[in-house]
């Protein structure tokens, strides 16, 4: 029987192009020629009989359409991707370790430790893959996900990492344009600055308040989408951000960020350590839950 399949190279060029929204870059990407993908889209869309893509001069927008499809493609992508590697590693089939995290919690507090787990443990091959939602997380594709409390992922094996630390932060540049002469500030002064938000945390800011002895009041400012939007929109000194310690610890080290307006106020939110049960004894899952909360232990202790 003749399935009704297109070519994987399309499929691969449709992919990449999604993600950068750019031909030219999506064929760097690949190692191909600009007019190769775009070739192999033009063939893609006239397999479908649909636009995947609005050409607007130099600029790429994704249709409807295209949106829908994309959701459909990258999970069967991905577990072609798969099916290879466990082919390729077959006389060794426990070598990948595959964690998905929230982007965020990824980039600024699971990549410095995961360099001296792979340091460690060179006989894991680490796969990191970005978390949006735990419910749908596939246990097939996924070995191990860190996420935030809540969200918890059905079937699965849970270990608590962290509670949740939250503090209000800016950059001294935004001090130093409010006020330069002032050495000291009271939790009270942040009013005199804009109020940054995370869009999906409207309660941020009264509950900070609240945990001050603050009165609350009006909040108007920026909302962001994610929290690696809204670091930087306290990094560049667009106002004041609640954020977990977690996030902005290292932000904090390096001085871009400070905290003048009181210490770290506890939520009751915490983050999670999660794992399917039938993989709870898998050595790779074993050997990375048993080293992260380890860790974690050794810098409560110190």
């Amino acid at each position: 029987m003749r399935r009704y399949i297109p070519s994987s190279t399309a499929l691969k060029c449709f992919e990449a192009s999604v993600r950068h929204l750019s031909f030219t870059k999506a064929a760097e990407e690949l190692h191909l020629t600009q007019s190769a993908v775009s070739r192999q889209i033009r063939n893609l869309e006239e397999f479908l009989s649909r636009d995947l893509f609005i050409r607007l001069n130099k600029r790429l927008v994704l249709t409807g359409t295209g949106a829908a499809y994309y959701k459909e493609v990258v999970p069967l992508l991905d577990r072609m991707e798969n099916a290879s590697l466990r082919m390729l590693h077959r006389e060794d089939e426990k070598t990948t370790l595959t964690l998905s995290a929230l982007p965020t919690l990824a980039s600024y507090w699971l990549m410095p430790l995961l360099a001296e787990f792979q340091r460690l443990h060179p006989q894991f091959q680490i796969k990191v893959r970005s978390l949006d939602d735990a419910a749908k997380i596939d246990p097939d594709a996924v070995d191990v996900i860190l996420h935030y409390g809540g969200d918890h992922w059905p079937r699965a094996v849970s270990h608590q990492l962290l509670r949740e630390d939250v503090l209000a932060v800016c950059s001294p540049l935004l001090l130093e344009r409010v006020d330069a002469s002032k050495s000291a500030w009271q939790v009270g002064d942040v009013t005199q600055f804009p109020f940054l938000h995370l869009s999906s945390r409207i309660n941020a800011w009264p509950d900070w308040m609240v945990s001050q002895g603050l009165a609350s009041g009006s909040f108007a400012g920026a909302s962001f989408a994610h929290f690696h939007m809204l670091l930087e929109a306290a990094k560049n000194s667009m106002g004041v951000a609640i954020l977990p310690c977690i996030l902005a610890d290292k932000s904090l080290a390096s001085g871009e960020l400070v905290a003048p307006f009181g210490g770290p106020v506890a939520t009751p939110h915490e983050y999670l350590l999660s794992y399917p049960v039938d993989k709870a004894d898998l050595e790779q899952v074993v050997v990375f839950r048993d080293w992260l909360l380890a860790v974690l232990d050794h810098h409560k202790q110190n």
